[in-house]
């Protein structure tokens, strides 16, 4: 690998962020869990904040956007056996629930599944401005910082990085995150 992660600041426009957020709100909201399959749960000590599922079929203008940075980066940086992702998840942190995700990897490494998360990928829905806290970690590798907090930037890294979003203490983040899948790890 090149790079442990890449930043595109400001690849989407505050017009497309506006759109993704209005055509989010269409989609049912829940509270977020953390873990996967029959260990999926709702654990307010970990994760605290709301996710919509957006659907990729119907969403599919939206994943060829994200695709084309995905691409572009994987050639460059990682060389991952990539195929696509199935799954956009629209996430609110609001401050006055101190919204925030702790410590956590978007990989089930051995799991059931014929695929495994190879890239996540986090675009920054919400002007900087508009909350306050919400700053997205890594624990072993150097912080995005400042270069991802633009509206419309948008972060890719290997999805076994440990990672969280630090509470969120006012206003509300609007992010969007999906993860690109590709055969297991080898």
């Amino acid at each position: 690998m090149k790079n442990i992660w890449e930043v595109w600041t400001s690849a989407l426009s505050s017009d497309e962020c506006d759109d993704i957020i209005s055509r989010a709100s269409s989609y049912p909201e829940r509270d977020a869990t953390v873990g996967f399959l029959e260990h999926n749960r709702v654990d307010k000590g970990l994760r605290e904040s709301s996710v919509r599922w957006l659907s990729p079929k119907a969403e599919g203008g939206l994943v060829n956007r994200l695709m084309e940075f995905v691409l572009s980066s994987n050639r460059t940086n990682f060389g991952f056996d990539i195929v696509a992702p199935f799954q956009l998840q629209f996430t609110e942190y609001h401050g006055s629930k101190k919204g925030k995700y702790g410590w956590h990897h978007d990989v089930q490494l051995n799991g059931p599944a014929p695929y495994d998360r190879k890239l996540s990928v986090v675009v920054q829905l919400s002007d900087p401005e508009s909350y306050e806290g919400g700053e997205f970690e890594f624990s072993t590798v150097q912080h995005p910082g400042a270069v991802f907090q633009p509206r419309g930037s948008l972060l890719i890294f290997p999805s076994f990085l440990q990672h969280r979003v630090l509470p969120v203490t006012k206003g509300i983040r609007h992010s969007l995150v999906t993860w690109i899948e590709g055969p297991k790890w080898r």
